[in-house]
């Protein structure tokens, strides 16, 4: 599957989560019959059908070309009659396509009708791109911008120079939340409520493990207040480090983390602290500031 409609997916889907909760003013009279009202009044029922089918395309992944019922049931939690009914429907509507020598679905190029209308509207990423791209001039090294999917933070810009060892990671690429450094980025920059219910959520992931994932997460999230980014040493993938910081933004207030990071070899903790970090910081500063400026 190509990155640009593993993109779209992610960025639909990860604006309706942000938005189903947004206030909206109450008015008198007959509702309008809007669907986008619709979707954001918190008085109108949740539609599970609707998320449900939502999460089967959630379900596809960058590095996927074909997923099957079997996979996509295990990945959604759903039924796998629930699930069958669902892709006969995003079959006929044109947004998965059935392929027969695989018994298998892809993702069709109709999904990139929905993604490029936000992107279009948004565009955030082509805004921080000459940023991304000035402090990845600084040496060997992966610059990136992320968003949260799940429990996961996903790349939706990746640059690097050829000479750069990335450990196969592209845009579409997923990294953990609780152990990456645009993961505690996005964790510290959040409000109390999400980051909880986050929480809750990586104790179900992590099962026993949360005992002692907690602490080291809390303590990564305490220094990123007291240093003003984040870190990851090691902790992720023991041959990568990267640092980080959160960004929003400035039209829609969308939160997002930019990174950097690399071969733990090239760039052990104080080259990057040495020779990175101010420009991360920079990149942060000029990124916010839009928001006062203007686009």
């Amino acid at each position: 599957m190509s990155k640009d409609i593993w993109f779209c997916i992610v960025y639909v889907c990860d604006m309706n989560e942000k938005t189903k909760d947004a206030p909206v003013a109450q008015r008198r009279g007959r509702p309008r019959q809007d669907i986008g009202n619709a979707a954001l009044n918190e008085g109108r029922p949740f539609v599970t059908s609707l998320a449900r089918g939502l999460s089967i395309l959630r379900a596809f992944r960058a590095e996927d070309m074909v997923l099957g019922t079997q996979a996509i049931s295990e990945r959604t939690g759903l039924h796998k009659t629930t699930v069958s009914r669902l892709l006969g429907t995003l079959t006929k509507l044109g947004y998965l396509r059935y392929m027969p020598e695989y018994g298998k679905y892809a993702v069709s190029n109709q999904v990139l009708t929905l993604g490029f209308a936000a992107i279009g509207r948004f565009g955030f990423s082509e805004v921080v791109r000459g940023h991304l791209e000035d402090m990845a001039s600084g040496g060997d090294c992966v610059v990136a911008l992320s968003v949260r999917d799940g429990i996961d933070m996903m790349f939706v810009e990746l640059i690097r120079k050829p000479t750069a060892i990335a450990l196969n990671l592209n845009v579409g690429s997923r990294i953990p939340l609780a152990l990456s450094a645009p993961g505690r980025a996005y964790l510290a920059a959040t409000d109390q409520v999400e980051r909880e219910s986050l929480f809750e959520r990586l104790a179900e992931h992590y099962g026993s493990e949360w005992k002692t994932r907690r602490p080291e997460l809390e303590a990564a999230i305490e220094r990123v207040g007291k240093q003003g980014y984040s870190d990851s040493f090691g902790e992720w993938n023991p041959d990568h480090n990267a640092i980080g910081m959160a960004v929003r933004d400035p039209l829609t207030g969308d939160l997002y983390t930019i990174s950097l990071g690399g071969n733990a070899s090239k760039l052990p903790p104080e080259t990057i602290k040495e020779k990175h970090l101010e420009k991360l910081l920079k990149s942060a500063q000029a990124i916010t500031a839009l928001g006062a400026g203007g686009l």
